[in-house]
């Protein structure tokens, strides 16, 4: 596959904002005809009731809930993962980072020169697995998720009923002055996570929630993320959220069946639990030692999360929601994001949603007109009827569902969307509307397209699945690593290429 403009996305540890990365610019073929100007799309006042979600709740349980059926990782098994080559990595920095020496890597992927490491390049890394996390659900998967259950919590005003420092906060985010509230909130919204948790995690670790006056090192790392210089809440609840849809994710599409805790210990997750209950273990795993890991773990006691989180909230299992995404999910019918006539090209195959550990999720698209970070005239437009809930900061959220809610049934992620005529919250759009240009806004990009990616009920939807990524027919395969893949309509096949070539990764609506 030729590899002439890099488009790869990432969420940088240093801002936590998704990002894509570009190298250089392709070729450039003929370009199509100079967009004309779309009117701005205006938001219709005329809003829906907010929908109460239809899916059968369960009972609050009496007792400890019922575990699922074990899964493959076992106490006292080697465990072999692969580690992506990212760009400033190098072979003593990746050994801390996993918890392995140099010499080991060195060996086990029979590297003869350790300084000539490329980016893009699989490394195995194998540790072993010392014991279990605790067989024990603690969360109902709703209750990590950003979904129907968040639609009835109202996160700001729990704050400032609690009085404590977060009632207080403020802090710039991406040159925008945002209080505590707010900026729970955005990270809530970018990460999917839902805001109780967080806000659990943050009096866990913090105290923000309650106190008055945290301690020195709880103002500096509110969520316990210390292995950063850099300060802020909106860093360390970043931080969190990817720890929590690593281990959700993880377990949900059995990609990863461990944690590792903060010194370097790994354990295989406890049998039976739930995906919510994976993704709390692997962030508190991640916040831990061997020594503190029992009594943080447990579902009581006075050390434990659960005893933090039982007295702000109570009982977890009264919000469980069920099944946040059903067997027979099926995606709607959606169209291209671009206008009919023009070829578009296809510059990234499935690769994470949001950040490392979410599913490989997103597709990238660009024009033929781009040229480097330029915002173009050309319009990235809908892909289904709905409701634009949020757009701000190069992202657009959309949302199928009648009453407007991206937390309920199906929701559309645009990433890099120009401020230039994007359009509005609020506004009601048909497939084929426009969305706005595409641009670098909204992370570290180098060069201007589109990211889209899927959620049901505040759950990333991987591309390829029971309810693949299908865009007018062209259905997305995966890659045997993030960015490649496929498009496959009928007979016709298209490759995610960091290019512009009509008859390989070329598209026209």
């Amino acid at each position: 596959m030729k590899r002439l403009l890099r488009l790869a996305c990432s969420v940088a540890c240093a801002t936590t904002l998704l990002a894509c990365a570009s190298e250089s610019n392709p070729e450039a073929p003929t370009a199509n005809p100079t967009p004309a100007a779309w009117p701005a799309v205006q938001p219709d006042v005329t809003r829906s009731p907010a929908p109460t979600p239809t899916a059968t709740r369960h009972p609050i349980p009496i007792g400890t809930p019922t575990l699922d059926p074990p899964r493959p990782v076992r106490a006292g098994s080697a465990l072999t993962v692969t580690y992506t080559v990212r760009r400033g990595d190098t072979l003593s920095g990746i050994a801390y980072a996993t918890g392995t020496t140099p010499d080991e890597l060195q060996r086990l992927n029979g590297l003869r020169n350790p300084n000539a490491l490329q980016v893009g390049q699989q490394l195995l890394i194998r540790r072993q697995i010392e014991g279990r996390t605790p067989s024990i659900k603690l969360i109902p998967d709703s209750e990590l998720v950003n979904g129907p259950t968040a639609v009835e919590f109202d996160a700001a005003a729990f704050v400032v009923r609690q009085g404590g420092y977060l009632s207080r906060y403020a802090e710039i985010v991406a040159e925008e002055p945002l209080t505590g509230a707010q900026i729970v909130q955005r990270v809530s919204e970018q990460f999917s996570v839902h805001p109780r948790i967080l806000l659990a995690a943050l009096e866990h670790v913090g105290g923000w929630v309650t106190q008055e006056q945290p301690r020195e090192d709880q103002l500096r790392y509110p969520l316990g993320y210390k292995r950063t210089n850099l300060e802020g809440l909106y860093v360390q609840l970043s931080w969190a959220a990817l720890r929590l849809n690593e281990g959700y994710y993880g377990w949900r599409l059995n990609t990863r069946g461990y944690v590792r805790l903060d010194d370097g210990t790994y354990l295989a997750i406890g049998e039976g639990v739930n995906a919510g209950t994976a993704g709390l273990q692997n962030y508190l795993a991640a916040i831990s030692t061997t020594p503190d890991w029992p009594a943080i773990a447990q579902d009581n006691g006075e050390r434990a999360f659960m005893h933090t989180y039982r007295r702000l909230f109570g009982n977890p299992w009264q919000y469980d929601f069920g099944p946040l995404v059903p067997n027979d999910l099926r995606q709607p019918p959606f169209v291209l994001p671009w206008r009919k006539g023009e070829m578009w090209y296809f510059t990234g195959g499935p690769h994470s949603t949001w950040g490392p550990g979410t599913p490989w999720g997103a597709l990238d698209f660009t024009s033929v007109n781009v040229a480097g970070c330029t915002e173009l005239q050309d319009w990235v437009t809908a892909v289904a009827d709905g409701v634009i809930t949020r757009s701000m900061r190069g992202e657009v959220v959309q949302s199928l569902d009648p009453g407007g809610d991206e937390r309920i049934g199906w929701s559309v992620l645009y990433l890099h969307i120009g401020s230039r005529n994007r359009v509005p919250a609020g506004a009601r759009v048909k497939a084929g509307d426009p969305i706005g240009h595409p641009s670098c806004e909204g992370g570290l990009a180098e060069a201007a397209h589109v990211h889209l990616a899927r959620k049901y009920n505040g759950e990333w939807i991987n591309a390829q699945g029971a309810a693949p990524f299908d865009l007018e027919g062209w259905v997305a395969v995966e890659g045997a690593r993030e960015y490649d893949g496929a498009l496959v309509k009928g007979n016709l096949r298209r490759e995610p290429c960091e290019c512009k070539y009509p008859d390989l990764n070329g598209i026209t609506r």
